[in-house]
């Protein structure tokens, strides 16, 4: 094992049993589909609060199971795997026991269970509920309580199913509907009800301190106004802390963490600045502080505490990229020895010991899907981990930063991803929309679609659309009631500048997207048909109405809370069909594909099944993907690397310079929206 110092550090390679792989390197050939979307070699490693151990999800017969490093004998073994589902999250509960969540066939129900490291010892805390139609835990993990060894939060709502009368299948009918903070022993599944409330009580979410005490709460106060609430103990009664309005989406305050006094609460409000800013609050004498932090740009996307929160470490605020501030000085220099090893690289401390002697360092870029190295600060040392994929960096392409101009004037940011060797010609496009819509966004870094895309010669933009996180409240709000509107208009006016910009084929244009992506894929050939050449969707809302009735299964959802769909999609049924793609199919005159899970509990797979005769009936040529046991996204691998090679030879059909020639499209331009039926 050869050892080499690098600033300071000894690197040297740690783990390579059960873990195995190949780098895969340039050839004729393009890299495969399966290299960009299979399940990663590892997942989420974390270090055991001692230091001494690392436990890692990693692939085993196509699902993620979960692994342990013994860092003394240098050696690795399986400690759990499951058979239906596979392991999706996990933390350490003291140095001996696990707790994991896992995922039952993409229906977003997890099962929650701890073990011990032999994997023999299982005690059962949350169950899944496997049966057709139902979506949504039972119940999740509100706290890890870091401090407790045996004991973590868990909340949820109780539901029960009824027959009604005449059906002979099960539906979900709520007979239950409390919603129950617990605290749960991990090793005995002693359970300790700590807070119970109906949903007309109008509770929007809670929060508890480092002991496990129900601490804080939101609730809605006349269908427009959130209230925040406090209380020193259990059998306290609540005091007000603020009251702000309630618009349905944007909150005002997103507490983040109770500190070591479980009196000073950390929180980022938006009440002064349009990006946010961190304060404490003070939940005894009720009183905020000044601003302890001000992003410079982008909005603040994490804070850094000492393991025993005592002390305020930094802030990460997400602009072009992550950047950093410190309040310490130590840790403010650790950071800079780790990027100037490792220069042009995002580098994250994703865990660390209790003593944070033993630290794990994740290490990406644009072309590399990432590193773990572990980092021991007595011995002076990092070591080499895992790779998270085993593709060379040298055959992947740049994903930088653009930005450009709206037809309203709006600056939109995003990133473009252009195939290696285009040396100045034109080549295909594809507008990948991110899903959510609201408050998610793109951020720079390895993204497995885009590059994937880029290696079969095809550009990819990626833009920030209005409604988008990071860039302040008010560009999200200028994303209200704009599905099929200013936000198409976003994606419209991102393929002209990239024709102008001479990089774009104007008649080579594709739209991809999942999800609110889907939705802006379809609404691309229908709204707009003379500008694609092709689309593909991949679980997308056809119908905004469906969306619309969509409540979903959120535990603090109330019947009177504020209406979500109504006021960030549409406000009558009227505007929202003006933008549903259901409308318009006639109007479609180019190829597409569609993929859609049928236990998906988002967008139900009533969006697929309307528009799907609709497609049959105007004669359109389309293409499709129907998955049984899959829900928002394909998360079983096959199915995954399945969906990407078909999508593979469906843009080398109808977009690749060598494609089908016959396929006619209209002129690119620009037009309005809402486009008239």
């Amino acid at each position: 094992m050869n050892l080499t110092r690098v600033f300071g550090f000894r690197i040297a390679l740690l783990l390579s049993t059960l873990l195995g792989g190949n780098l895969i390197h340039g050839a004729e050939a393009p890299i495969p589909a399966s290299a960009f979307f299979s399940l990663p070699s590892v997942r989420a490693p974390r270090v055991s609060p001692d230091g001494k151990k690392i436990a890692f999800l990693f692939p085993n017969e196509g699902r993620m199971a979960l692994g342990l490093f013994d860092r003394a004998t240098k050696e690795a073994r399986i400690i759990l795997k499951g058979t239906d589902e596979s392991i999706f999250s996990f933390f350490w509960k003291g140095n001996d026991r696990i707790v994991f969540s896992a995922d039952f066939q993409g229906n977003e129900s997890f099962f929650i269970g701890s073990t011990d490291l032999s994997g023999k010892k299982i005690i059962r805390i949350v169950e899944t509920q496997p049966e057709e139609g139902l979506a949504g835990s039972a119940g999740g993990i509100l706290d890890e309580l870091h401090f407790d060894p045996e004991r973590i939060i868990v909340a949820g709502v109780l539901r029960a199913s009824a027959q009604r009368p005449g059906e002979t299948s099960l539906q979900e009918v709520p007979m239950s509907l409390e919603a129950v903070v617990a605290r749960v022993n991990v090793r005995n599944r002693g359970i300790s009800p700590l807070f119970t409330y109906e949903r007309t009580e109008n509770t929007r979410s809670v929060g508890v301190d480092n002991a496990g005490t129900v601490r804080l709460r939101s609730r809605i106060e006349k269908g427009h106004t959130v209230v925040w609430e406090t209380r020193v103990a259990d059998d306290k009664p609540w005091r007000v802390m603020a009251r702000h309005p309630f618009n349905g989406y944007v909150e005002t305050w997103n507490p983040q963490f109770f500190g070591a006094d479980n009196v000073t609460l950390y929180l980022v409000s938006y009440e002064e600045q349009d990006r946010g800013a961190l304060y404490t609050y003070n939940t005894r004498t009720l009183e905020r502080s000044a601003a302890l932090f001000v992003p410079p740009e982008g909005e603040i996307s994490g804070v850094i505490m000492s393991p025993d929160r005592k002390e305020l470490r930094g802030v990460a605020y997400t602009s072009d990229r992550t950047h950093y501030h410190w309040f310490d000085a130590a840790r403010g220099a650790l950071q800079q020895r780790l990027e100037n090893t490792f220069s042009g690289s995002s580098v994250t401390i994703t865990s660390s010991s209790d003593d944070e002697t033993v630290k794990l360092v994740f290490v990406s870029h644009d072309r590399e899907p990432g590193v773990y190295f572990l980092l021991d600060e007595k011995a002076g040392s990092l070591a080499s981990f895992k790779r998270v994929r085993e593709i060379d960096p040298a055959l992947l392409s740049p994903r930088r930063p653009v930005s450009y101009r709206a037809r309203d004037g709006l600056e939109i940011n995003g990133y473009l991803t252009v195939p290696r060797g285009h040396e100045g010609r034109r080549v295909p496009l594809v507008m990948l929309p991110h899903g959510g819509p609201f408050g998610i966004r793109e951020e720079w870094g390895y993204d497995a679609e885009s590059q994937f895309l880029a290696s079969r010669g095809y550009a990819v933009l990626q833009p920030n659309y209005r409604g988008s996180g990071g860039y302040g409240r008010e560009f999200l709000n200028k994303g209200r009631q704009q599905w099929g509107r200013a936000m198409q208009d976003d994606l419209t006016d991102g393929v002209k500048w990239a024709i102008d910009q001479g990089f774009a084929d104007p008649n080579r244009i594709a739209i991809y997207g999942a999800s609110y992506g889907g939705y802006a894929a379809l609404a691309g050939v229908t709204l707009t048909p003379e500008l694609y050449r092709c689309a593909v969707n991949y679980v997308g809302a056809a119908d905004l109405e469906i969306t619309y009735k969509n409540r979903g299964d959120d535990a603090f959802t109330t019947s009177e809370d504020f209406n979500y769909q109504r006021e960030w999609i549409g406000p009558t049924a009227e505007y929202r069909a003006a933008t549903s793609p259901l409308n318009y199919v006639e109007r479609i005159r180019v190829p597409t594909l569609h993929a859609y899970g049928k236990r998906d509990p988002r967008v139900k797979i009533d969006h697929w099944q309307r528009l799907e005769p609709l497609l049959r009936k105007y004669g359109k040529s389309y293409e499709s993907i129907e998955q049984s046991h899959q829900g928002h996204g394909f998360r079983d691998e096959k199915a995954s690397i399945a969906f990407y090679e078909r999508m593979d030879q469906f843009f080398a059909k109808y977009l690749a310079p060598e494609s089908n020639p016959g396929v006619r499209i209209g002129e690119p331009k620009v037009i309005e929206l809402p486009a008239k039926p």
